[in-house]
């Protein structure tokens, strides 16, 4: 790619380059690995007991298995190092630096957000049963929070590769989001962990509604990739 060309263009090959490093063998692995957890999740609740059998299931499947696997998609999509560094391949052919990093952090976003998703549906779908609420409105609902949940997740760590040698910061975004989420203060705001909960049902961080917590991670969800490629620029 010539130096020089526009920002869309960087920005084209950034996600295609992310995309392409998401498609790999590891990755299909791991994401069989997630959907098979997600899945027995759901079964071992309903076995426990059907009343309320999809809703532990559902916050098991966000608690563990959503941040888990974004983390490991957040690896990959950074070949596990800085995300500077993992824009190299295209910004040594004269693209952007910044302009690639954001590509590979939207491609890394939308794997996420799909990926959210589908383990939120795969854990309704496990923990069913004739005492649960009606099975379409769960899988809609349960299936658009984690695609939120799933997309934030992928904005912290996009913006957490930009630190630490390889990129460990992903790991810091981890440790904070593990160790804080679970609380209701202003720190908990911060992260995916509490605003997940709040939309399923418990407590919210800091009071909020439903749909401000929907805002928070939306706004994770598109402006740490950005502040992280910013953090690529030359």
């Amino acid at each position: 790619m010539p130096r020089g060309a526009g920002a869309f263009g960087g920005v084209s090959l950034g996600v295609a380059m992310g995309a392409r490093r998401l498609a790999g063998r590891g990755v299909v692995l791991t994401t069989i690995l997630a959907l098979a957890l997600a899945f027995a999740g759901g079964i071992i609740e309903r076995r426990v007991t059907t009343a309320g059998a999809v809703d532990r299931s559902l916050a098991a499947t966000f608690r563990l298995v959503v941040p888990l696997f974004c983390f490991a998609l957040a690896a990959r999509a950074c070949d596990r190092v800085k995300l500077r560094d993992a824009a190299w391949p295209l910004a040594r052919y004269g693209a952007s630096r910044r302009d690639v990093a954001l590509g590979i952090g939207v491609s890394l976003v939308l794997a996420s957000a799909v990926s959210g998703a589908l383990l939120a549906v795969v854990a309704v779908v496990s923990a069913q049963s004739a005492a649960a609420p009606p099975f379409a409105r769960d899988a809609f609902t349960s299936g658009w929070i984690g695609g939120l949940v799933g997309a934030a997740y992928a904005g912290w760590f996009a913006f957490g590769a930009t630190f630490l040698e390889r990129g460990r910061g992903r790991l810091g975004a981890l440790v904070l989001d593990f160790l804080f989420g679970s609380g209701a203060g202003l720190f908990a705001a911060l992260l995916p962990r509490a605003h997940g909960r709040g939309l399923l049902g418990g407590e919210g961080p800091l009071g909020l509604s439903q749909p401000q917590s929907s805002v928070a991670l939306l706004l994770m969800a598109t402006l740490l990739p950005v502040a992280a490629a910013l953090r690529c620029r030359e």
